[in-house]
């Protein structure tokens, strides 16, 4: 008979090989293009076992991400961060699993979020240019376009999200904070 504390030493072990395998596979493949058979290849895990842990590889990438989530983002909620902390940690994490957040931030091109944050960074980099003179290429510049549009697309999804009682002129008034950023170099 296995006892308990095997039996879930087996199960760790089991997602923890293919966890590692579907993040290798994700270095040199787009999520879409990756199949459970090349996963449970590379783990050497048979399809069946697979099978028995996961319903398919999105459930597979959920449960690597919220086990990531669990073990890096313990921070968040347990200590009090303050605002550039919460920053520097979430780029700290980002820089360590650097092709996971590549994925799962960029595997959506055509999704609508994505199109909205490159559109409105051209419009907003072609209105700097041109009446504030600022440097096209300006590094500077560029991240406070994306602090920008990334603060928008967040307050909007939020909005939306959670069907918030306001309309968009209040939403958009009680969003000034954002008028208030100087772009000026």
């Amino acid at each position: 008979m296995v006892n308990k504390t095997t039996e879930d030493l087996r199960v760790r072990r089991t997602h923890k090989l293919l966890h590692n395998a579907l993040f290798d596979l994700m270095g040199k493949h787009s999520f879409e293009q990756i199949t459970v058979k090349q996963i449970c290849d590379l783990a050497m895990v048979h399809r069946t076992t697979f099978y028995t842990h996961f319903q398919d590889k999105f459930d597979l990438l959920s449960c690597a991400v919220r086990q990531i989530a669990e073990e890096e983002f313990k921070n968040f909620a347990e200590v009090s961060l303050s605002p550039s902390d919460n920053f520097r940690e979430l780029f700290s994490i980002a820089a360590k699993h650097k092709t996971l957040f590549s994925q799962l931030l960029f595997e959506e091109r055509d999704s609508l979020r994505n199109l909205l944050r490159k559109d409105m960074g051209a419009g907003m980099k072609r209105y700097l240019v041109e009446h504030r003179s600022i440097e096209v290429d300006s590094i500077e510049i560029q991240i406070k376009i994306e602090a920008y549009i990334g603060a928008v697309l967040g307050v909007l999804n939020w909005w939306i999200k959670n069907n918030i009682s306001m309309d968009e002129e209040d939403l958009y008034k009680k969003m000034n904070i954002f008028s208030e950023w100087d772009f000026a170099e």
